[in-house]
């Protein structure tokens, strides 16, 4: 008898088409949260990214993102002038026109700012552009 039950049951679920539930983004079943919290922390994390997305910047933070912006943004080209001026001059130039960059040898003609030598790892003074190798 149980047999026949089981039978009947399986061929009468196979018959029936499964509905499935639609839901809609506000009708989200919520996730349980382990603490007491009812705090909403994803609108508060939304907030908080477009706040820092909103926030301007001063001074060297200003020209630091500026600097990052036009190297995100740029060509492979344009970031390989900006590596090699940057590196070769020792943080005096910064330039973004490959033509230019490829052709200079800013190690040659470096300048180094009043009261400042350039020396190499041994400490060996290294000639500048101005004769300044007292």
């Amino acid at each position: 008898l149980a047999a026949k039950k089981q039978a009947a049951a399986a061929s009468s679920s196979s018959d029936v088409p499964k509905a499935i539930p639609i839901v809609n983004e506000e009708e989200k079943p919520k996730i349980p949260r382990p603490y007491a919290s009812h705090k909403d922390w994803d609108a508060i994390e939304r907030d908080v990214l477009e706040d820092e997305k909103n926030e301007k910047p001063e001074g060297d933070e200003a020209m630091n993102k500026l600097f990052q912006q036009i190297y995100s943004n740029a060509s492979e080209e344009t970031r390989r002038a900006m590596i090699k001026s940057y590196q070769t001059s020792g943080g005096t130039v910064l330039s973004t026109n490959w033509d230019e960059v490829s052709k200079k040898d800013y190690e040659k003609e470096r300048t180094a700012p009043d009261g400042i030598e350039w020396k190499n790892w041994e400490g060996k003074k290294l000639p500048m552009k101005d004769g300044d190798d007292k």
